[in-house]
C-alpha cells in the first residue's frame, strides 16, 4: 500500500511539472512584441559619454522657448546645465542657439546673435507665507 501511494504521488508530480512550461510556451507564441520606441537603451551608460545634440534645442528661435531646469558641477569644476530636459555644456551649438557660459545660477547664451541670460529660480519654500 505504501509503495502504491509513493508511486502515485511520483507520477502526479512528474506529470504536473511540464504543464506550466507548455502553458508558457503557448503564451509566448501569442505574438507579444515589445515596442522599444521612445525608450532608452538599457545597455548605453547614462554618464561618461558625450551625446550628440538633440533636435529639441535645434528648433529654438525665441528666448521664451527656453526653460532652465538645473545646473550641476561635474568633474574638475566643469559646469553643465539642463535646458528643456537636455544636458548642455559651454560652447554647445544647437541650430541658432549657442551656449556661451554656465555659472552657478545662470546660463549666458545667444540666439541668432542676440545675447540672453537664463537664471536658475530658487525653489519656493513651503512655509514662506506662514511667517509669524
Amino acid at each position: 500500500m505504501y509503495k502504491t501511494i509513493v508511486y502515485t504521488l511520483l507520477v502526479i508530480v512528474f506529470l504536473s511539472i511540464p504543464a506550466p512550461y507548455i502553458w508558457c510556451a503557448d503564451s509566448l507564441s501569442d505574438g507579444f512584441i515589445y515596442d522599444s520606441r521612445g525608450k532608452r537603451d538599457p545597455f548605453v551608460p547614462l554618464i561618461g559619454q558625450e551625446r550628440s545634440a538633440g533636435a529639441g534645442l535645434e528648433t529654438v528661435v525665441s528666448f521664451d522657448d527656453l526653460r532652465l531646469e538645473g545646473i550641476a558641477t561635474g568633474i574638475g569644476g566643469r559646469q553643465v546645465a539642463i535646458i528643456n530636459g537636455q544636458m548642455v555644456k559651454e560652447k554647445d551649438k544647437f541650430g541658432a542657439l549657442l551656449i556661451k557660459k554656465i555659472s552657478r545660477k545662470q546660463v549666458d547664451l545667444s540666439i541668432e546673435g542676440r545675447d540672453y541670460a537664463l537664471t536658475l529660480q530658487e525653489p519656493e519654500k513651503e512655509n514662506a507665507g506662514n511667517k509669524k
